[in-house]
């Protein structure tokens, strides 16, 4: 902080001096004091803004900031000093001056091209980022360390080395290193491009930014070359596109250093970039618009000025506008403008389903569009979702708001800023619009969830109930009818009786046989006892054993049933053991296909399909289908029947 507010005295004492010499004739040598204006803005910015990102967070980032701010603020301190020296000479220490000015600029424009956007993550660099971070460092040393030895032509002789071979030296290792600034800019865009490809939308928006401002300064600077060069128009424009770059060189550092909105500088920082952009921008279009009216047409300067500022005029509020916006945009996220908030919102609770409930997607959308570290809801002071880290310092820094559908508070929506932050007004505000919404889908996730329950309940009564019958089935009519059964074959040899009713008894006890060994196996087809232990795979196997004939077959594909909960599996079975008994029974079919998928956007897909003559189209369905399609019902699921007259029968199940 004693860096910032020093560079801020050194602006202010600066500023002070070319007030006070605006009359004085320019030095000798080269100074270019019109430049002096934009590094003290450039330095009023950078400085600060460095500052208060070290105080803030340490980041390495806001230490190179504070690098470039007093690099631009020594070039101007360096113009003014070489100006006072013209009027009150001979000054102490001017001859400082000219290699200061020479160094400060160069040392500011290397670090925040060269090194700021490696360091441009959530933590401290690390790897290849790391490593680039440390050479660009290296080489903007060794350029400080060259360009201040530098004699500057017919300026007042250097200090250390008057101008003599080390001077020279200095001025041809300087020349060197101009490769070595191409290859590490080379380097930026590669770390850029990678971390456009890798990154979320809001750290791509940021680096958009970042890429959009080096390419203006590689196209900037090579304009402002061509101005000193030549003068004209260019040098104007040259330095308007330098400012307006390394404006937006801060806006890409707002988003992708700080990214939360509770600083509470988000207003002057977005005021700040509205304003450089718009004066930059109508500063250029004027000079160039003043310039090729000028080439093109006849009229004087003065006309064309005139032409000029009316056509600026007009344009000046649309401009205005859309910079707003997309400054906005750039600093707040979609905080900025609530449609796109709630248009987020919506894409959240379109897109919920009962692995990601409606109220998750829509805190995790509020938490990433107002920047959030957590945000949670309550409802009878039991937690129902949440969307971020907790962290142990959570509750001084909480804000709770009422859950109030139809004026009845059924909970609290509790939001976190980041560690060391505070909400600022516009998101607070935002949050209470939208806490009425948040409310909604609160009852309606927890309507949602009470449904599943009932529907798990039903499953597993149903579950229960079949357990028990296929206990009675196995363990007590099964024996009943076999005890039966022996009984009545034993008559014949403990009575007297006549042929005619011998055979009849002899019958009978066949039937209750058969009879019986049906009842044991509708018992073990009801309900596998594999079932219970959750292998739906073998349980299905198992049912394609006991169809299986030398007249009728069936295959089995599910290689990943296991892997569904108890009462999917259990609904699966059911419905697919229907199917097979029907084509078994009814269909005429040669072979039947059991097929179950669990497909990549979730559920459970079951297939059943046999070879058979089809269904008749005046069909009425019967009491199988419905059991199925009541089955799937339970779960949320769909069951379609599809199949025409000798194209066989295919059975869907959809289960969510």
């Amino acid at each position: 902080m004693a860096l910032g507010v020093g560079q801020a005295l050194l602006a202010g004492a600066t500023i002070v001096a070319l007030l006070a010499t605006a009359q004085v004739a320019d030095p000798a040598y080269e100074v270019r004091r019109e430049l002096a204006p934009l590094d003290l803005v450039m330095s009023l910015i950078y400085a600060p803004l460095g500052a208060l990102i070290v105080v803030r967070s340490r980041h390495a980032v806001g230490w190179a900031f504070l690098v470039a701010g007093w690099g631009y603020g020594v070039t101007a301190a360096g113009i003014a000093w070489s100006v006072i020296g013209v009027a009150h000479p001979p000054l102490p220490g001017l001859g400082w001056a000219s290699p200061l000015l020479l160094t400060g600029w160069t040392t500011a424009t290397l670090v925040s091209l060269l090194v700021v956007p490696f360091l441009l993550t959530p933590g401290p660099p690390r790897g290849w980022a790391r490593r680039f971070a440390i050479a660009g460092g290296a080489v903007v040393v060794l350029a400080t360390a060259v360009r201040v030895l530098i004699q500057v032509p017919q300026a007042p002789p250097h200090p250390l080395t008057g101008g003599g071979a080390l001077s020279d030296l200095a001025y041809d290792v300087d020349g060197a290193l101009i490769p070595i600034y191409f290859l590490l800019g080379l380097a930026v865009a590669v770390w850029i491009g990678h971390r456009l490809r890798t990154g979320d939308a809001e750290q791509r928006r940021g680096l958009a930014w970042l890429l959009m401002s080096l390419v203006t300064v590689a196209f900037a600077y090579m304009v402002f070359e061509i101005g000193v060069s030549i003068d004209g128009p260019w040098f104007p424009a040259g330095t308007a596109l330098l400012t307006t770059a390394e404006v937006m060189l801060v806006g890409a550092v707002f988003v992708l250093i700080r990214r939360q909105p509770s600083w509470r500088v988000d207003l002057a920082i977005s005021r700040t970039l509205v304003g450089v952009l718009l004066t930059t921008t109508l500063v250029a279009a004027y000079v160039v618009a003043v310039w090729a009216l000028g080439m093109i047409t006849p009229m004087g300067a003065e006309s064309t000025g005139l032409v000029v500022v009316a056509v600026l005029a007009l344009a000046v509020l649309p401009l205005r506008d859309w910079l707003q916006g997309q400054v906005e945009r750039l600093v707040f996220g979609s905080g900025a403008d609530p449609s796109a908030l709630l248009e987020r919102v919506a894409q959240a609770l379109d897109s919920g389903d009962a692995d990601s409930p409606q109220l998750a997607g829509l805190l995790d959308a509020l938490r990433r569009a107002l920047r959030l570290a957590r945000v949670e809801v309550r409802l009878d002071d039991v937690p129902v979702a949440v969307s971020g880290r907790h962290e142990p310092d959570d509750a001084g820094r909480t804000l709770s708001l009422p859950l109030r559908p139809r004026g009845r508070e059924i909970g609290t929506l509790s939001v976190v800023p980041p560690r060391g932050e505070r909400l600022d007004p516009r998101t607070v505000r935002l949050l209470r619009q939208i806490s009425g919404l948040v409310a909604v889908a609160a009852q309606l996730d927890d309507a949602n969830r009470a449904v599943e329950e009932a529907r798990a309940r039903v499953v597993e009564v149903r579950h229960e109930e079949r357990r028990l019958l296929r206990r009675e089935l196995h363990d007590g009519l099964g024996p009943a009818l076999s005890g039966t059964a022996l009984a009545l074959a034993a008559v014949p040899t403990t009575s007297s009786l006549n042929a005619d009713d011998t055979v009849l008894l002899r019958r009978l006890a066949e039937e209750l046989s058969r009879r019986a060994d049906d009842v044991r196996q509708m018992a073990r087809v009801l309900l596998p006892p594999v079932l219970d232990e959750g292998r739906l795979g073998a349980a299905l196997d198992l049912l394609a054993d006991r169809y299986s004939t030398s007249r009728f077959s069936v295959s089995v594909d599910a290689p990943h049933a296991d892997r569904l909960d108890g009462i999917h599996q259990i609904v699966a079975y059911q419905v697919a053991a229907e199917a097979v008994r029907n084509a078994a029974r009814h269909a005429g079919a040669w072979h039947c296909r059991i097929r179950l998928d669990l497909p990549a956007d979730g559920g459970v897909r079951l297939e059943v399909g046999d070879d058979g003559r089809g269904i008749d189209a005046t069909a009425v369905p019967g009491v199988g289908t419905a059991s199925m399609r009541e089955r799937a019902a339970e779960l949320g699921g769909t069951v379609e029947v599809a199949g025409g007259d000798g194209r066989g029968t295919s059975v869907v199940m959809l289960l969510p």
